[in-house]
């Protein structure tokens, strides 16, 4: 993006770059989910094996589009008292971000 015309300038002044690329492996993105979600407090788990597959699929495998995802199905969980989230909700959650 910043390769354009008007962000040339700027392009020019940037020493370092970054491309983070996607999580694709299944085992390391659920030890990158689960280490985020313990890093946040969490202590028991949220997620069955099932609902780790469907938010990579979801999030291709990207961390920010997992995290924006899990924090639409918390949103939807605390009104119905749930401390965990189920696929029926994750997958509510998922075409909530469509």
């Amino acid at each position: 993006m910043l390769e354009r015309t008007p962000y040339a300038a700027l392009y020019s002044r940037v020493q370092a770059r970054v491309q983070l690329q996607p999580v694709i492996e299944r085992e390391r993105f659920a030890q990158l989910i689960t280490h985020a979600l313990k890093a946040a407090g969490c202590t028991h788990t949220l997620l069955s094996d099932s609902g780790l597959e469907l938010l990579r699929q979801a999030s291709r495998g990207l961390p920010r589009q997992a995290g924006r995802i899990l924090r639409i199905a918390m949103q939807l969980a605390v009104p119905r008292g749930l401390n965990h989230l189920p696929d029926e909700l994750l997958q509510q959650a998922i075409e909530e971000m469509r």
